[in-house]
């Protein structure tokens, strides 16, 4: 049996993420998450990343009273996470998958040379472990392992 190589974020990470810029509102911000259906983007602030925006921060801004026209007028800095969590394309996914369990974190965002590269949501992580299951069990679907 071959030992397959452990993964590391550059394999498993979604590249060339989109971004948004922190004066943008969060209409923009709403626009372009329905254009290419994602639910996170990395804030960028002339190339410096800031920060994180999720759909779920976005709702949670409009359920504490925000209406939906006001949109215009909140902007992605007053919503973001400052401190999101960022790892290097060349970390082993297993340490992020830990990472992100032990801390609840939904979100990864994935440097090169401290440059944008990619995302990594728990999304991303279960499209992996589904397939991970599908090569394990149904390349033998009759459970027929002799041991």
């Amino acid at each position: 049996m071959t030992k397959k190589h452990m993964p590391n974020m550059v394999s498993v990470m979604t590249p060339f993420p989109h971004f948004i810029a922190p004066n943008a509102t969060l209409a923009d911000a709403n626009d372009m998450m329905e254009k290419f259906n994602i639910h996170h983007l990395p804030v960028v602030d002339e190339g410096d990343i800031i920060g994180m925006l999720s759909m779920r921060d976005m709702l949670k801004a409009i359920h504490l009273g925000e209406s939906l026209r006001n949109q215009h007028d909140i902007l992605v800095s007053d919503l973001i996470h400052h401190r999101p969590y960022m790892v290097d394309v060349s970390d082993p996914l297993p340490n992020v998958l830990h990472a992100m369990s032990d801390n609840h974190i939904g979100s990864v965002i994935v440097l090169k040379d401290g440059d944008l590269a990619g995302v990594f949501t728990t999304n991303d992580a279960l499209r992996l472990y589904a397939a991970a299951l599908e090569d394990a069990f149904l390349a033998n679907p009759d459970g027929d392992d002799a041991a």
